[in-house]
């Protein structure tokens, strides 16, 4: 899970202010943090959704790739309380967005893999026939028929 200390190494403080302080008080407070950390756990929420489809969860390690796109997201999810406001720096915000969902997208199909430990292998798919003991029909059997 990405946490507030996560968001602040990742943003200015004005940056971060500028998306949670809707009080106006030019300091962090406990408003702020509370709309931080809804928006972190929306945006894991969304990368677990992601995640499921391949690995076992919660994984073992979090891997820096997967923490710079879970922050995307949630950074996206604070802006979009501000509003997306087309052609300024928000759009950056836009594309980050996407680009962090695509790769989560790539992760979920196999088309690219995230670096951790030999332990977490990729989960197996869920249901499917499992095949057991001996035939009951076969060539054989139904050579007469």
């Amino acid at each position: 899970m990405i946490t507030l200390e996560d968001l602040r190494h990742a943003l200015p403080l004005d940056t971060l202010l500028y998306l949670v302080d809707e009080e106006g008080a030019g300091v962090l407070t406990p408003e702020g943090e509370a709309r931080a950390q809804a928006a972190l756990r929306e945006a894991w929420g969304e990368v677990e959704s992601y995640l499921a489809q391949r690995y076992a969860l919660p994984l073992p390690a979090l891997p820096e790739v997967l923490r710079a796109k879970a922050l995307d997201i949630a950074v996206y999810r604070l802006a979009l309380r501000r509003g997306i406001r087309p052609g300024t720096a928000d759009e950056v915000l836009l594309q980050r967005y996407r680009d962090a969902t695509s790769f989560l997208k790539d992760v979920a199909l196999g088309k690219a893999s995230l670096p951790l430990p030999p332990a977490s292998a990729p989960a197996q798919p869920k249901g499917g026939a499992k095949v057991r003991g001996t035939r009951v029909f076969s060539r054989e059997s139904l050579e007469d028929f």
